[in-house]
């Protein structure tokens, strides 16, 4: 399913509210001396907010996603699935079907749900399976990606921008967004929650 996410921006405060004492305080920890006042800093910091904001509003999502993306079928067993997951130290993947189209997501939080996890902690889980009790690996051993993915599967196209693509992530809870090329359901790369910070620092470094 994919989203408009250019329709709404997401709810970011302008103004921030910082006392003379919060600045003060910050002023102290800073070894050295700093001409200005608390109102010097906090014309000074509103307008580099401003700024700073202004320049992640305008980065796309192409420009972080990540484009090796490991993928698996609706078909794929879930012992692949696992394993494919586990060689290449990612937490979840895109499921494709017979068409090359997204259509779910299979994460380590579907697996837990299988293995009796929806309502408990992961440790209880793994007390609960070394104890002998319900452990539902067995059960689940036999089936394919289709059986415990997420759908329909939330994406974004490469041309918008990644303030969107920050607020879909929050607002749905998911740590992944497949990318799909302009205009198509093509996927063309994988968008995280860390691209979106890493991808932010690195621009904030070179402005």
């Amino acid at each position: 399913m994919k989203q408009n996410p250019t329709s709404s921006a997401p709810d970011i405060p302008l103004e921030i509210d910082i006392s003379d004492e919060d600045i003060y305080t910050a002023m102290q920890e800073i070894h050295g001396y700093l001409d200005i006042t608390a109102a010097d800093f906090k014309l000074l910091y509103r307008h580099a907010y401003q700024h700073a904001l202004g320049r992640l509003q305008s980065i796309m999502v192409g420009e972080l996603a990540s484009r090796q993306v490991v993928t698996v079928s609706t078909t794929t067993p879930l012992v692949e699935v696992a394993h494919k997951m586990a060689a290449a130290t990612i937490s979840g993947v895109p499921v494709l079907d017979e068409k090359e189209k997204v259509v779910g997501i299979v994460s380590e939080r579907d697996f837990f749900k299988q293995m009796g996890g929806a309502n408990r902690s992961f440790m209880d889980v793994v007390t609960s399976c070394l104890q002998g009790g319900q452990c539902e690996t067995a059960s689940i051993h036999q089936a394919t990606a289709a059986n415990i993915m997420s759908t329909p599967a939330i994406t974004i196209a490469e041309d918008d921008l990644s303030i969107a693509a920050a607020a879909i992530l929050q607002e749905n809870g998911i740590n992944r967004l497949p990318v799909l090329a302009k205009g198509s359901d093509v996927l063309v790369g994988i968008l995280t929650r860390s691209d979106l910070v890493g991808g932010h620092i690195m621009r904030t470094r070179r402005a």
